[in-house]
């Protein structure tokens, strides 16, 4: 047990400690922009590759059970990380829709544009299952292959990865019963919600 809290406190120690290195040279960033030290092609791709690393570690906040409120209140960091967080959406909602306003609301998963990528796949897979009819295996399977390869790409999904692989292999030892029972097509198309919604609360990184 001594091992253990051990641990959990290490680990603590450590995402703490990037967590921190992460809102202040993001802060620190910022400041230098606004003064005109560095340059916009800089400024975004630095602000990018930040945002990458805050989705790892909001990943690894979540998978070890920690609370992202607590740990900024026990370092004083939750103005900070508000500030940084308005900064992100801010500056990356410039390249998207304009009928998104820019929010600290908004999660990452609007961001990366793997994230659509793979929020688009998900869609287009339970769409498809939904379809009457269903005469193309190898229609549902290159759904399924592709979600798959871009749930792959993306860090920190191995989780989600391997369960929609069980759904898939759920559908692939029940593909000739797929077109015509309701009950089979329901069950599938909510497996993948429940992916698609637990994939979505990883990369909440809202507090």
């Amino acid at each position: 047990m001594v091992e253990k809290n051990n641990n959990n406190s290490d680990m603590q120690f450590k995402i703490e400690s990037e967590l921190f290195a992460l809102v202040k040279s993001l802060t620190n960033l910022n400041n230098k922009y606004q003064k005109g030290i560095v340059n916009d092609n800089f400024f975004r791709k630095a602000l990018k590759s930040a945002m990458n690393n805050f989705l790892k570690l909001s990943i690894s906040i979540k998978e070890n059970h920690f609370s992202l409120p607590d740990l900024l209140k026990t370092m004083n960091l939750s103005q900070e990380y508000d500030s940084v967080l308005d900064l992100i959406n801010k500056v990356s909602t410039l390249n998207l829709s304009d009928n998104i306003t820019p929010s600290k609301h908004h999660t990452f998963l609007e961001l990366p544009s793997i994230t659509s990528e793979i929020t688009s796949s998900f869609i287009t897979l339970m769409d498809a299952l939904t379809l009457d009819g269903i005469t193309k295996k190898e229609f549902i399977f290159n759904l399924f292959n592709e979600l798959n390869h871009k749930l792959a790409k993306f860090p920190g999904l191995d989780d989600i990865l391997y369960k929609v692989e069980l759904v898939q292999q759920n559908a692939v030892k029940q593909i000739d019963h797929l077109p015509s029972d309701m009950n089979l097509k329901e069950k599938l198309i909510d497996d993948l919600y429940q992916l698609f919604k637990e994939f979505q609360n990883k990369l909440n990184l809202k507090p």
